[in-house]
């Protein structure tokens, strides 16, 4: 029997999903929904399924095993509540929401009802990224360092802090989850904002054009993890986790070290984007959820992290303790 799967936003990385998706002969893709209409139609017509521009027609019509939900941050909310009600599994892009408060009911939720959920952080299952958390279980870490540098996507509600959360939230959150993942938790940051060019550039644009934020580790280790998409070209993200007498680095598909025993270099060779999806199925279809490496819950903690960023950034750089801000969330 086919796993019956419908799309919640079929544009931008809901592409990659359906290609995915569409080489297994053991699920069917029933329902797409789109606020643009011709974005679900397109992919209605090259991957099959009814065509909603609404979210709530589509879960009140079609009989569905599991949800794909791929929409921007401010968009997040109702949607995930109302499939929840259903009993579905869901699978959602990063970040989950466009911040604590809307995230918070939703995660209540799936604890209630102990539904299988994944998140998009794909770095959790690219095979470099898993082969640096087995590096790192034995070492003192001293020093992580991030970064994401980039031009400004050509979506117009990316660059409106309103919308997004800003690039700390909707882009760099990838980095700051790897910093979880590789490093353990965050418990404190500190974050100062720069907002010099790009309200020329887009007048609408509300999102802070620079931001770097400091960061203590559970383990004491401290950071920093930085952001601009002030740049036209040259564009480049990873982390840098220097420990004694080591050093390891993520850029990419790259994973380089170098140590007490020399220096080496491998290259990704696991899709994660497949990986995470081919993880969630597994979870719906048999419900063995090991190969979850990132769910719903934990996708969570690496919100409030970036919303600490903000709340710092917005302030002028106080400290802020993310376990109080999780508490203040509910």
């Amino acid at each position: 029997m086919s796993t019956k799967v419908g799309f919640i936003g079929a544009g931008g990385i809901a592409a990659t999903h359906l290609k995915t998706l569409s080489r297994r002969a053991d699920v069917q893709i029933v329902a797409l929904c789109d606020v643009v209409e011709a974005t679900a139609q397109a992919k209605a017509e090259q991957y099959g399924g009814r065509v909603y521009t609404a979210w709530a027609p589509l879960l009140e019509q079609e009989e569905l095993d599991a949800l794909f939900i791929c929409v921007p941050p401010f968009a997040h909310g109702e949607m995930e509540l109302a499939a929840l009600a259903r009993g579905l599994p869901l699978f959602v892009e990063k970040p989950v929401a466009l911040n604590l408060a809307m995230a918070a009911p939703i995660l209540r939720a799936i604890q209630e009802a102990d539904l299988t959920t994944t998140v998009a952080y794909k770095y959790r299952w690219d095979d470099h990224v898993r082969q640096a958390k087995g590096m790192l279980a034995q070492r003192t870490l001293g020093l992580v360092i991030g970064h994401f540098w980039t031009g400004m996507p050509g979506a117009l509600w990316w660059r409106v802090q309103e919308q997004s959360g800003g690039q700390m939230v909707e882009q760099t959150t990838h980095i700051v989850d790897m910093a979880r993942y590789l490093c353990g938790e965050i418990t404190h940051v500190q974050a100062f904002e720069g907002h010099q060019a790009m309200h020329q550039v887009a007048p609408d644009a509300t999102a802070a054009d620079a931001a770097t934020a400091n960061l203590r580790f559970a383990s004491g280790a401290v950071g920093n993890i930085n952001n601009t998409f002030m740049i036209g070209a040259g564009g480049t993200s990873g982390l840098n986790i220097l420990g004694h007498q080591f050093r390891l680095m993520v850029e990419g598909g790259t994973l380089r070290w170098w140590g007490e025993d020399g220096a080496g270099e491998i290259e990704n060779e696991a899709d994660g984007y497949v990986g995470e999806v081919e993880a969630f199925l597994t979870a719906v279809q048999t419900g063995d959820r090991s190969g979850i490496y990132s769910d719903y819950a934990d996708a969570y903690r690496t919100l409030a992290v970036t919303e600490a960023a903000n709340v710092s950034g917005q302030s002028g750089g106080e400290v802020v303790e993310v376990e109080g801000l999780i508490g203040n969330a509910g």
